[in-house]
């Protein structure tokens, strides 16, 4: 899942955020490890068939560099979400997904709430369209 676009720091950036409430931020929280140890640990068990995660299967599969569908909608999708590894979290966020990764949350000044979670990126079946629809769904019900 590490990649040459360097996914630690990348943010989607917005054409409007009217989706979200100002200041609150979106994170897609991927279960695996940002390292390169992490990413063969976790590239070796998905080939085993003992590693999943639903978010990986959207935006990379099996596709190192991620999926194209996925690289080229990034900076022109209206939703800001930082992709952020495992081991890439604040201490009060990892607090947080502890147990329950992947999963999407947002974090606003009184706490974080799941938008998506892990049963929800998995019925994504890898398909990124389909989870910006759960997403934009799930922050209009918020």
């Amino acid at each position: 899942m590490t990649n040459s676009l360097d996914e630690r720091a990348m943010v989607a950036s917005t054409k409007s955020a009217s989706d979200s409430a100002a200041g609150d931020t979106i994170y897609a929280i991927y279960d695996a490890l940002g390292s390169l140890k992490g990413e063969l640990a976790y590239i070796a068990g998905k080939l085993l068939g003992k590693r999943k995660c639903a978010l990986c299967d959207i935006s990379h599969g099996w596709n190192p560099l991620g999926k194209s569908s996925w690289r080229h909608r990034l900076d022109k999708d209206e939703i800001e979400v930082a992709w952020l590894h495992q081991d890439e979290q604040s201490g009060s966020l990892a607090d947080f997904t502890v147990g329950r990764l992947p999963m999407v949350v947002v974090e606003s000044a009184e706490d974080f709430a799941v938008l998506l979670d892990k049963q929800q990126l998995t019925a994504c079946a890898g398909d990124y369209s389909l989870f910006l629809q759960k997403l934009r769904d799930a922050l209009a019900n918020r």
